[in-house]
């Protein structure tokens, strides 16, 4: 299964594994609001919140192994780089802020394009924004 979305957190736990008692590092990413695990710590090195990937993996039982991530291409990465760059007002980084949050909680839509779903984020901060005007 393929994962497409902006790193929202991450963190890591130890622990012991109960039928090995060998320790174990997990690391663990936030995408889409949804955690996703991987114990591979050049994935955890390489990528950081912020960041616009897709991600490869399988359900196995209660947990999501990760298997790849890379950095997403096409319209996924316009969705980082919409957030990056701002708008020429000045108050660009806090309303990029605000699209971002709104784009990573909007429910993923059949047929509707990561690009599209961040112009409807964006859409909705202008709305807020006249609205207390």
């Amino acid at each position: 299964m393929k994962i497409t979305g902006i790193i929202e957190a991450k963190a890591q736990n130890e622990g012991v594994g109960k039928t090995t008692g060998k320790p174990y590092i997990r690391y663990l990413f936030t995408i889409n609001g949804k955690g996703y695990s991987t114990f591979d710590d050049k994935i955890f090195k390489e990528f950081n919140i912020g960041q616009s990937v897709e991600m490869e993996g399988e359900q196995d039982g209660a947990f999501f192994n990760m298997k790849t991530m890379k950095m997403a291409e096409g319209d996924a990465a316009e969705v980082v780089k919409v957030a990056q760059n701002g708008s020429k007002n000045g108050n660009g980084s806090m309303y990029a802020s605000y699209a971002k949050d709104i784009f990573c909680a909007l429910p993923i839509v059949d047929g509707a394009t990561l690009k599209d779903q961040m112009q409807q984020a964006i859409d909705l901060v202008k709305q807020a924004k006249e609205a207390f005007e």
